[in-house]
């Protein structure tokens, strides 16, 4: 009697740790995610295939502001990604362009808001946003994303 006792016990600590792992780790997909089309049904937003491809924006980006009456230095070096290689020759062949893009931004910057975290991050998304800009690049045949690589503020 008492092993049975046990054998029951051990078979719903087992069962119920399987449950609560499936539950806890999620079961179902989620749904999928998009903009509404014309029919008003949502379209599912296809991941982008392959590994993602990187080339940097070399040399080194230096430029000056002013901060309260000083200058300020900001140096940084930046890659960029992409999963398409004709994108990156693109940004390759289009590079004075794209850093005289990049440069213009960085200069106009606030010493106080390339400080903080959350300033180095919206910098980030504005020089994602210069380089496609500059290759008049939008939507999935576009650079997607931009990695700052050194970032050194004097």
């Amino acid at each position: 009697m008492k092993k049975i006792i046990i054998a029951v016990v051990a078979l719903l600590v087992i069962g119920g740790g399987g449950a609560a792992a499936f539950f806890l780790l999620g079961g179902e997909e989620p749904p999928p995610t998009g903009e509404a089309g014309e029919d008003g049904v949502a379209e599912v937003v296809e991941e982008p295939l392959g590994d993602p491809i990187y080339t940097s924006l070399s040399p080194a980006f230096l430029v000056n502001f002013d901060h309260n009456g000083t200058i300020r230095y900001l140096q940084l070096e930046l890659q960029v990604m992409a999963y398409d290689q004709e994108v990156l020759d693109k940004v390759d062949a289009n590079m004075p362009a794209v850093r005289n893009q990049v440069i213009m931004l960085l200069s106009g910057q606030n010493y106080d808001a390339v400080s903080s975290a959350e300033g180095k991050e919206a910098l980030r998304k504005e020089v994602l946003n210069a380089v496609n800009t500059a290759l008049s690049l939008e939507g999935k045949d576009a650079v997607q994303d931009a990695f700052f690589t050194n970032f050194v503020i004097q």
